[in-house]
């Protein structure tokens, strides 16, 4: 049966909002609005995305002095207390300028550091959530809806940023989806996206970092210092962490990002509109960083759909311009409102899945192609996104 609850503890005591369907359930957090939930009945209670090995608590209560050592100091450990999941970057991706860090301000914006609320309940027979955040540093307010479908594992998302200044606005918006175990498993789990054109991040982003530095290259073969190709389908053993920004196909309309556990029949794939979201980041943590909360434990990893590649500075951002002729931030005007929408779909599928190779949107369906075989999965689904035809 649909419904939607408010309950005081969904993950380390912390509120939240949890949305429950026939077919599974959903789960977000007040503190930071991130969904760090998403649960398919037909696959168990696997839940395929990261839950910190620390304890968080809701961002709202980091303090410096009392939370510097176990959560890292600011900018950063304010996001570090209280991430999980599914987060959400706005209105920008990075940390903030040194004189930003001086007024206050937290890596990735403010967005997943302050309190969400819900905005009003929905009389839908579907379980549906509306919530949202004011964001006073940043003079915006960003809305989220959240809609599961009855009788299939889709999950609607819509959300609005409103630029309260009066002056127009360079914003990145970024969706931050990071993946951890027992679904991410080294040379098992399978990353998929329609990738163009893919740069490797600077050197001064890792110290043990095996990729070439800035280099170039087409998904998903990247260079490796020492000559080699690394296949970035899959994560590997070891200690090491880097990042890769990847162009999505500017042919297609629809863009998706898929990630799948064969082992454990379950498959995640985001679905958007390109234009909102031309870019995906590709983020790799395992057992690299030493620093307080990491202190060298976690294995994790975020693939992030984004109006921006690389997360750094929003001046240097500007600053960059174009990167393979896409822009790398939108403008949100003055006093304006702007939308985007995505869709989630979780799916049961073979053990013998080779992960995805296309997805079409119909006005009805998703047309799912498996990778190297002629298996197409179909996933109805309610006019939402821009149909491909």
């Amino acid at each position: 049966m649909a419904s939607v609850i408010r309950k005081l503890s969904i993950l380390d005591g912390r509120p939240g909002f949890q949305l429950q369907s026939t077919w599974g359930r959903v789960s977000v957090l007040e503190g930071g609005g991130h969904i760090c939930e998403l649960i398919l009945n037909a696959c168990g209670e696997v839940n395929p995305l990261w839950k910190p090995s620390w304890k968080t608590v809701d961002p709202a209560t980091y303090s410096p002095r009392k939370h510097a050592r176990i959560y890292g100091p600011l900018p950063e450990g304010r996001l570090l207390a209280g991430i999980a999941g599914h987060s959400i970057s706005f209105d920008y991706f990075g940390p903030p300028s040194a004189e930003e860090i001086a007024a206050g301000h937290s890596t990735h914006g403010e967005a997943p550091v302050v309190r969400w609320r819900r905005r009003t309940k929905s009389r839908s027979p579907q379980a549906t959530l509306v919530y949202g955040a004011e964001l006073p540093q940043a003079q915006m307010r960003l809305e989220r809806k959240i809609s599961l479908d009855p009788d299939n594992p889709v999950v609607y998302c819509q959300e609005t940023a409103t630029n309260l200044a009066s002056f127009d606005r360079p914003i990145s918006w970024n969706h931050h989806v990071t993946f951890g175990p027992s679904f991410l498993e080294p040379n098992v789990t399978l990353f998929d996206m329609p990738a163009t054109r893919s740069k490797v991040c600077p050197a001064t982003f890792s110290a043990n970092m095996a990729l070439q530095p800035d280099s170039e290259f087409l998904w998903p073969s990247a260079p490796k210092k020492d000559g080699s190709v690394l296949n970035l389908r899959t994560s590997e053993k070891g200690q090491y962490g880097h990042y890769t920004a990847h162009l999505l196909d500017p042919v297609q309309k629809t863009a998706f990002m898929a990630v799948c556990n064969p082992r454990l029949r379950l498959l995640v794939l985001y679905v958007f509109d390109r234009r909102d979201y031309p870019w995906l980041g590709n983020w790799e943590e395992s057992y690299n960083r030493e620093h307080p909360p990491w202190k060298g434990r976690e294995f994790c990893r975020g693939f992030e759909f984004s109006s921006t590649p690389f997360p750094i500075p929003r001046r240097e951002t500007v600053a960059n311009g174009p990167l393979f002729g896409e822009p790398t931030y939108k403008w949100l005007p003055a006093r304006s409102s702007a939308s985007s929408k995505y869709i989630i779909v979780l799916a049961e599928v073979p053990q013998d899945f080779a992960g995805v190779a296309s997805v079409k949107a119909n006005p009805d369906s998703l047309a799912v192609h498996e990778n190297d075989k002629a298996r197409v999965k179909r996933v109805p689904i309610k006019a939402f996104l821009r149909p491909d035809c």
